[in-house]
């Protein structure tokens, strides 16, 4: 009995690439193309699904991942899928764990399916689980109601629009997992005056942030943009900025935010329409919708005493989705439902 978890393979460079991105494109543009059969059995046959090939390690993935290696920690026999069956994460790699191909899982494994290649779950023997972490990838392409399959989501947030697509069905709220090994909290005290941004995420809203806070009259903060690096480069960047400006019009499992709050950064910026439910303005953040909003916020962060108390606050709030608090409660209450003998 293992606790199977499906994650993408990562291909970064080479001609295989340069495949992935033209299959990529195609799909996107004429998504009906994969639902018809003879195309479908294809895909299922070479590809598994187009949408198992990335050349971005997804924080949703990194976070699937987390959780495999706390599973495996308490006692799980728990690998990783993919359609290779190999590491092709590398240096963005966060676990120590085995791979497998996804064509060798075996009926008595319990997979965890990710909410992208949800169509993917009603291939799964016995029991499933569906992880729905972003709200574009919401669909109701397999067989819900079967008693085989659990579905499982992130944040409040997630668990509205979840009950609309699976009315009936049982969803907990699965918490995330934030390293606080990764992301060490350092205090504001020893941190320089500026804002982190992932430009890839919602890049007009920290253009027009910026420009604002210059037109206010702000000096105090300068904009550092970074995207594209791995987490354990990430991780070394963030010992230095005093704030992170969370730029998404939408989350699922808003991650950078939580941690951000662990490593002792102020979070200011959009709520993610409540995805960024750790966001509580004016104690364990600044909530700010709007580039003005933004820039005003900013505005008061130049006061220490504010920063200072603000990153302290959201580090206490956060703190419970370390590994050792709600996750390991989760894993454990979790695998011991499901039969896995466990450590201990």
């Amino acid at each position: 009995m293992r606790l199977v978890v499906l994650v993408p393979d990562l291909v970064t460079d080479g001609p295989w690439k340069t495949g992935v991105d033209l299959l990529g494109r195609v799909t996107e543009r004429m998504p009906w193309l994969t639902r018809v059969a003879p195309v479908q059995t294809a895909l299922r046959k070479t590809l598994v699904s187009p949408r198992l090939y990335t050349d971005v390690a997804w924080g949703g993935t990194l976070n699937n991942m987390r959780h495999c290696a706390l599973a495996r920690s308490l006692g799980a026999d728990a690998v990783l899928a993919s359609p290779s069956g190999k590491d092709t994460y590398g240096r963005f790699n966060i676990v120590d764990l085995p791979f497998i191909r996804w064509a060798d899982r075996r009926a008595d494994d319990v997979v965890l399916v990710p909410d992208f290649v949800s169509e993917l779950v009603d291939e799964v023997q016995g029991p499933v689980i569906a992880y729905m972490q972003v709200p574009i990838h919401l669909r109701a392409d397999f067989d819900y109601r079967s008693p085989r399959v659990h579905i499982w989501t992130d944040s409040p947030f997630m668990l509205e629009r979840c009950r609309k697509v699976f009315p009936g069905k049982e969803i907990p709220i699965v918490p995330n997992i934030v390293d606080d090994e990764t992301f060490p909290f350092v205090p504001q005290a020893e941190r320089e005056p500026v804002v982190m941004a992932f430009p890839r995420k919602g890049p007009e809203y920290i253009a027009a942030t910026e420009a604002e806070y210059a037109r206010l009259g702000g000096s105090h903060f300068r904009f550092d943009r970074i995207d594209g690096i791995p987490l354990f480069e990430l991780a070394d960047r963030m010992k230095k900025p005093q704030v992170f400006l969370a730029s998404a019009e939408v989350e699922g499992c808003a991650l950078p935010p939580q941690e951000c709050m662990a490593a002792g950064i102020v979070v200011v910026g959009k709520s993610a329409r409540g995805a960024n439910f750790s966001m509580e303005h004016g104690k364990t953040a600044m909530i700010a919708e709007t580039p003005q909003d933004a820039a005003r916020c900013l505005r008061e962060l130049e006061d220490f005493e504010l920063r200072d108390r603000i990153s302290r606050a959201g580090h206490q709030f956060i703190s419970r989705y370390f590994p050792s608090g709600e996750p390991t409660v989760f894993w454990r209450r979790t695998l011991t439902e499901l039969g896995f003998p466990l450590n201990g």
